[in-house]
């Protein structure tokens, strides 16, 4: 080894220093803190990924590992073991710095083709197998690997530590007796007396005397304070601090006297000299686009690291709080400290001296979302109670509960809960009430708005006249005996994934545009709660501030805050029915292409820095085509080239030199009449392959590989359960109810597959070998199989209830369009009344497909179109590829049987209740048969085979719907 060279040391090696270890817990304590990401808007948004990066780990030690990683080799890994339905990673794990590679094992080709081209995505080598790398997440710290220069002082720690425990363990002898010169030697006995003798005359510090038959030696050997020992192990912590860039006191180790610094400032030095780059380099990493969307980045929450002391803090917050930069709830959380007493919200009234203060609501050209019953199923909440619903046709207003907090809708193919006080207006009188969300049909106006604890409740002041009595009409009859908002919201801005509910969309800011009057409330729960008079004069309702019926003419004594009438002011209109389109398209791919901030980038773990240069001609010549002397010379660079096997000139900047120069000579070149120069050659590496089909049914149900392997596994499920609840009689012990649970059992079967092959073709390989193409058809004959065997499991499974299609077709016929399209929505209809499942997965035979595309309304307009799905129940994709089937995304399988003239099967499931498991499949290669008569014949063929177990259970079948279909009733 080099004296200039710094010897690597293991990490194992390199933490048995007690400097580097505490070194190390100082700069891992980064993973104490946590990581938030932020939005567009400088809020915070959840992220599955942050909150638990590996469901097996605690977050603060694979944050560790990584920083450990990154402090010692310059570089860690993450895999992603999950995905969230967005295509960003929800889970990763950590992976060990040697089990990950970018080349790849012994005696595996980097790339498939001998050209040098790898038609694969870029791949990453763990534990020897290929990996791609979109599922490889790789952090680069911004600082050398400490174990590669800083090697050479934690080698001399080491040395010197062994040093200091020789001397501990075997201390050097001070001193020692031998026997005088002519003296008998003493037997043991007398030795070890006098030795004992001598020991406790030094232990009383009495005078010693040495005998003449004895002579007593001194050791005159170096002590370790004349080695310096304990000044070159301080030497030696002092280089490892410098190495970590930490403050040698940080290990332990005095070198002058410091001034005052308070406990914060110490911290916030150590974030900027020392933790920051291992910080930036998680943080900045996990803010890139293959882990985070466009516009939002994650950091390090340090306000718990940085927090000053009680009083300064209360002293911020109180200046932040006057000048209203902050809140008493975001005071509250940032203390950790739990909401205060839930109370209604104050609704400051806004006037005409307030205009100023309100909120402005403004048309955006971002894409908004509508939330009103442009679809028939409108928004739904579940779990609601029931209100009543009455109207006072005297004073012709309506008071009812608009939108409930609390509660989760469905609506646009997603969940969504209102935040309380998420709803705001520029004026109160410019929301309309509206007649089933038609502009064109406006009967009346808002006048008073209040926040309570369930949700906003608004009252309306009808308009006079015919189209305002007919309404009061409907309203008092109960026909129309519920209100739906209209409102619109930023989706990247308004709104965050919902902490209280997976999967629920949680709305912060929406602005109000109109509240309609309606037979089918967008929000279940939206009723008009309360009614002060009729037109006959007094029937008694329920209170919308307080629940209780208060007599005639006695006011609620209850607290609230209400937005009374303002004044109308003129301001922009708003293009609900715009905003909607826009959103659908977006959605659905129809009108524009998916906006790229949702795609998931991919970053490549194994990039490699690479420069081009151009330049002018290397050589010169005379006139009489000599070479001249200059900076390069022709015939070494040919030798250069020859050397490095760099038969094409694209590795070598001497080869690049004389192909420049050759292509230069020879660009004017003639290359008529010389096709007996250039025969026809064979391509092997442009080999054409079969195309693969799409999956679309094992996609639905596919849960990974065999929980048990080959082996029977079994899960347990629900039974029947009764009289676990009832009503009560006091004094009377209510009866014991009944549980039961069962199981299900789950056998995986095999897929299996060989083919023959000469031991002449074999041998001749190729580019691709005819054994690799023979494989990769028998991988796609196994995806295709896996397909086939989940239509085959559907088939042998007896639904709970049939959709049958064909209902009220004439016989002899296939169903009108008008009868198709009723007979679906009316079963779906029904879907709605049964227990607990989504049915979320519909795979449709081909003559099934095909019907729905080609359906049209009277007017020959299609019912499920592509361009322009406005006032329809459904759409479809680009290409019909899908179809939108009223809020059911319906995917064409070509498994499915489909014959015309026959009852044919469809398949509507709900995707947690069907399951596959597939194993990976092997592939196998041994002496071979032949293929003639099956004889084995170990020398001249040879067998490749493919093997592999699957399996299918169906956990519970009420989850199960076959829908038939006949092109012939």
């Amino acid at each position: 080894m080099g004296r200039g060279s710094a010897p690597r040391v293991g990490r194992t090696e390199a933490l048995s220093v007690p400097a580097v270890q505490r070194g190390r817990n100082l700069i891992c304590s980064i993973a104490t803190l946590p990581l938030v990401q932020y939005g567009p808007d400088r809020s915070v948004v959840t992220n599955l990924l942050l909150q638990q990066i590996d469901p097996d780990v605690a977050n603060v030690v694979t944050l560790a590992q990584t920083i450990e990683d990154l402090l010692f080799d310059g570089l860690s890994w993450w895999r992603i073991t999950g995905f969230g339905w967005d295509g960003y990673p929800t889970n990763a794990r950590h992976l060990d710095v040697g089990s990950v590679s970018l080349q790849p094992p012994a005696g595996r080709s980097p790339a498939p083709l001998p050209g040098g081209h790898d038609p694969r995505e870029a791949v990453v080598y763990v534990d020897g197998q290929p990996v791609p790398a979109s599922e490889m997440i790789r952090f680069d710290s911004p600082n050398p690997a400490l174990l590669k220069v800083a090697g050479r002082a934690i080698r001399r720690a080491i040395l010197l530590d062994q040093a200091a425990a020789m001397y501990a363990d075997e201390p050097r002898p001070l001193d020692f007796f031998t026997p005088a010169e002519g003296a008998d030697p003493a037997d043991d006995a007398d030795i070890k007396e006098m030795l004992e003798a001598w020991k406790q005359a030094r232990k009383s510090r009495g005078t010693a005397y040495v005998p003449a038959a004895l002579k007593y030696n001194a050791v005159d050997q170096p002590t370790p304070a004349d080695l310096q020992l304990v000044e070159l192990q301080k030497r030696a912590t002092l280089d490892i601090a410098n190495a970590l860039g930490l403050d040698p006191e940080d290990l332990g180790l005095s070198t002058t006297s410091r001034t005052y610094q308070n406990a914060t400032d110490r911290r916030q030095d150590r974030i900027n000299d020392v933790l920051s780059p291992y910080m930036r380099s998680i943080t900045d990493r996990l803010s890139m686009g293959d882990v985070t969307k466009r516009g939002h980045v994650v950091r390090f929450d340090l306000d718990d690291y940085m927090r000053a002391d009680p009083r300064t803090r209360w002293d911020v917050y109180e200046k932040a709080h006057t000048m209203g930069a902050i809140t008493v709830p975001e005071i509250r959380a940032e203390e950790n400290m739990p909401a205060l007493t839930s109370t209604p919200t104050p609704t400051e009234t806004t006037s005409e001296t307030e205009k100023a203060g309100s909120v402005d609501v403004k048309a955006s050209n971002d894409t908004a979302l509508n939330l009103s019953t442009d679809e028939k199923s409108g928004m739904v909440f579940t779990d609601v109670p029931s209100s009543t619903f009455s109207v006072d046709e005297g004073k012709r207003e309506i008071i009812g509960l608009a939108v409930p907090y609390g509660r989760v809708a469905v609506n646009m193919f997603r969940k969504w809960r209102f935040d309380a006080g998420s709803l705001k207006f520029a004026d109160l009188g410019r929301v309309k009430l509206l007649r089933d969300h038609d502009r064109s049909q406006a009967i009346g106006r808002a006048v008073e708005m209040t926040e309570t604890p369930d949700g906003v409740v608004m009252k309306f002041r009808v308009a006079r006249g015919p189209e305002g009595d007919r309404a009061l009409a409907l309203a008092a009859d109960g026909v129309l005996d519920g209100l739906s908002v209209g409102v619109d919201f930023d989706m990247a801005t308004d709104t965050v994934p919902d902490p209280s509910n997976k999967g629920v969309t949680l709305v912060r800011r929406a602005d109000l545009r109109e509240v309609s009057l309606t037979a089918m409330p967008a929000f279940d729960d939206s009723r008009v709660t309360s009614v002060a008079a009729s037109r006959d004069g007094g029937t008694e309702m329920k209170c919308a501030t307080c629940g209780q019926i208060h007599a005639e003419g006695v006011a609620c004594t209850a607290t609230t805050t209400a937005v009374t009438e303002q004044p109308t002011t003129n301001g922009g209109t708003f293009d609900a029915d715009a905003m909607t389109k826009a959103f659908m398209a977006a959605l659905q791919g129809v009108n524009q292409k998916p906006a790229e901030t949702e795609q998931r980038q991919v970053v490549n773990p194994t990039r490699l820095t690479a420069s081009v240069t151009s330049e002018a001609l290397p050589y010169r010549f005379d006139r009489g085509g000599n070479f001249l002397p200059t900076e390069h010379v022709f015939s070494a660079d040919l030798h250069a080239m020859s050397l490095s096997n760099d038969q094409y000139g694209t590795e070598t900047d001497a080869g690049k030199r004389v192909m420049s120069l050759l292509q230069a000579a020879f660009a004017d070149t003639r290359t008529t009449d010389v096709t007996d120069l250039n025969p026809t050659i064979q391509r092997p590496d442009m080999y054409v392959d079969q195309r693969d089909y799409r999956t679309p049914l094992w996609n639905m149900v596919k849960k990974g590989a065999p929980p048990n392997g080959v082996n029977p596994f079994r899960f347990p499920k629900f039974s029947a359960a009764s009289g676990l609840v009832g009503d009560h009689t006091e004094g009377v012990e209510p009866a014991s109810g009944s549980f039961d649970a069962t199981g299900q059992t789950v056998t995986p079967t095999a897929l299996s597959g060989k083919a023959s092959i000469t031991r002449e073709v074999w041998d001749m390989g190729g580019n691709p070998a005819v054994s690799t193409l023979i494989f990769n058809q028998m991988l796609r004959g196994y995806r295709e199989g896996l397909e086939q065997a989940v239509a085959t499991f559907l088939n042998t499974l007896t639904a709970a209830a049939d959709i049958n299609l064909n209902t009220g077709a004439t016989a002899g016929s296939a169903p009108t369009s008008a009868q198709l399209a009723g007979n679906w929505e009316a079963a779906l209809a029904d879907l709605q009344f049964i227990r607990g499942y989504d049915f979320d997965a519909f795979a449709l035979e081909a003559n099934l497909y095909k019907a729905f595309v080609a359906a049209k309304d009277s007017s020959g307009r299609p019912l499920y179109p592509i361009i322009a799905p406005a006032n329809a129940n459904g759409s479809a994709a680009s290409r019909f590829r899908t179809l939108d089937l009223a809020g059911v995304v319906g995917v064409p399988s070509w498994a499915l049987t489909a014959t015309p003239g026959s009852v044919n099967n469809s398949w509507l499931f709900d995707s947690s209740t069907v399951h596959a498991w597939a194993s990976a499949p092997q592939r196998l290669e041994f002496p071979g048969t032949k293929p003639t008569d099956g004889s084995y014949a170990p020398v001249a063929w040879i067998d490749i085979a493919i093997w592999g177990y699957k399996a299918f259970a169906n956990s519970d079948i009420g989850g199960v719907r076959q829908v038939t279909y006949d092109t012939t009733t």
